[in-house]
Parts: C-alpha cells; structure tokens; sequence
C-alpha cells in the first residue's frame, strides 16, 4: 500500500538526506525544476506528475507508474526505469543517456527529440511513440515493440535490434545503420 506525500514534505525531506520513497504517491503534484538525483522511488505513483526539467540522474524508478506524466526537458540519465509504466507520458527532449529501460511500457508517449544515446531498452513497448528526431545511438532495443511509432528523422546508428525486435511493416532497420544481434 502507498502513503501520500506532499510536495513541501517530499523535498524537505530530501534535502535532509533522505532518499528512500519507495511505493509512495505522488501523483498529480508538480516538482518542477525540483533535483532529486539518486532518489529512490521504486514501485512509486507518479501519474500526472510535473516533473519538467526535474534532474531525477540515478534515481531508481523501477516499476513506477508514471503514466501521463510530464517529463519535458527533465534529465533521467544513468536512472533505473526497469519495468516502468510511462503510457502517454510526455518526455520530449528529456535527456535518458545510459538509462534502463528495460521491459518499460512506453505505449503512445512523446519522446521527440529526446537522447537516448546507450540506454537498455530491451523490451520496451514503444507502440504509437513519437520518436521525431530521437537519438538512439548504441541504444539497446533487442526485443523492443516499435509498431506504429513515428520513426520520421530517428537517429538509430549503431543501435542494436534482434529477430524479436519488431519494427513498422516495411522499416529496414540495416538502412539506418542498425546493428543486428545475433
């Protein structure tokens, strides 16, 4: 069960030298410009959250639910997003450089213009995504689901895919200098 936190008590803490929030809820609150680098926010509530330019680097937020959130511009670099719901969440040009995103449901969010340079996205669901202008350079996305996103302007160089990756009807990923796992 999740306990609510208020934004004041959340960074309060924090600022004291707390960092563990597991399971908590947070939805609907706005941390905005906030910097909680290396918090811990495993299997947290985050729906509707404002976390524009937030720098959440390192956190842990594995099996968080941060579906509909607003992440424009936050950094996630090096942060652990394993098993994440993040469904129409909003992530343009958020910086996910060597994050994990492993088995991550990103069905339908907006990533347009966002980094992810070296990010684990094996078994990602990026189904519907807006990927306009999105660096994948040696992105991991073995396995991935990319049906139906919007591939239009991707940088996909060195990123590798497997037999279990599937792509749009049509897309060759060899094109776009994709490199095959085998």
């Amino acid at each position: 069960m999740s306990s609510t936190i208020t934004v004041t008590a959340l960074l309060d803490r924090y600022a004291a030298g707390e960092r563990d929030f597991r399971s908590v809820n947070l939805s609907a609150i706005d941390l905005k410009d906030a910097t909680l680098k290396g918090i811990l926010l495993q299997g947290a509530t985050l729906r509707d959250t404002k976390l524009l330019n937030a720098d959440l680097t390192g956190a842990d937020l594995s099996e968080a639910d941060l579906s509909q959130a607003g992440l424009q511009k936050a950094d996630l670099s090096q942060a652990n997003l394993e098993g994440a719901q993040l469904r129409k969440a909003d992530i343009r040009e958020a910086k996910l450089h060597g994050t994990n995103l492993r088995g991550a449901d990103l069905t339908e969010v907006n990533l347009s213009s966002a980094d992810l340079r070296e990010a684990d996205l094996r078994e990602v669901i990026l189904c519907g995504a807006d990927l306009m202008h999105t660096s994948f350079y040696k992105a991991d996305l073995r396995g991935a689901d990319l049906r139906g996103a919007d591939l239009f302007q991707v940088h996909l160089k060195d990123a590798y895919f497997d037999e279990k990756t599937k792509f749009n009807p049509g897309f060759d990923p060899i094109v776009l200098k994709m490199q095959h796992w085998e």
